[in-house]
């Protein structure tokens, strides 16, 4: 996850639920002219799944609780003390945007442009080319010119570089087992499966605006 301080409003607008016809029998009818009631038509999934006047409550102080430990999250994945622990554990003193530099760096399975890897990094150029003299002074990484266009460097991993990608997520992943030890295989499919649906809502959504009376 990318250093970031953005906080993120989870607010979303409600739909109320329209309520479900009764069946009144007419009082004209006779007992013999009488027949049963004809079932309720199912109701669709957008009905069903549309939140109650009464849950509004509920749901408000539900997003908070989500809006809490995604702060949390944040927090302590821009934690000096955590990054200061994992480089440790991984005998990796690179520093926290290094970490993300290094890790795009691998998953591109090959030199990146510099103005690429920053798009995917998601960080200034100004930040990624100081980061990158780092690396490179530390022989982790290696510039070279483009073979088709010699206005583009490429950077990639040297194998020493490599090494601290492979111990990075090594220490990552063994942390991240033992955090879910405790966790049912029912919990741990479903924390996945929502954690993934949470993110794409999450990136699809945009801001809505302040009201003028806030």
């Amino acid at each position: 996850m990318p250093p970031t301080s953005e906080s993120f409003d989870l607010s979303a607008p409600e739909e109320p639920s329209t309520p479900a016809a009764s069946a009144v029998p007419s009082e004209s009818s006779s007992p013999a002219e009488s027949t049963a009631p004809s079932p309720a038509e199912p109701s669709s999934p957008a009905e069903s799944c549309a939140p109650s006047e009464s849950s509004a409550p509920e749901r408000h102080e539900s997003r908070q609780h989500v809006q809490t430990a995604l702060e949390r999250l944040i927090r302590l994945q821009q934690s000096r003390r955590v990054h200061g622990e994992l480089t440790t554990a991984s005998r990796a003193q690179v520093s926290q945007p290094a970490v993300v530099l290094l890790t795009r760096l691998q998953a591109g399975g090959g030199g990146l442009a510099i103005g690429d890897l920053a798009k995917l990094a998601r960080m200034d150029m100004s930040l990624v080319s100081r980061e990158l003299r780092k690396l490179e002074a530390d022989e982790l990484v290696t510039r070279t010119t483009d073979a088709h266009d010699g206005r583009i460097t490429r950077v990639g991993l040297t194998p020493k570089g490599r090494g601290v990608v492979r111990r990075l997520r090594r220490v990552r992943d063994r942390h991240l087992e033992d955090a879910l030890s405790g966790w049912t295989d029912d919990d741990l499919a479903a924390l996945g499966e929502l954690m993934g649906r949470f993110v794409d809502d999450l990136a699809a959504v945009g801001f809505r605006e302040a009201d003028e009376s806030t």
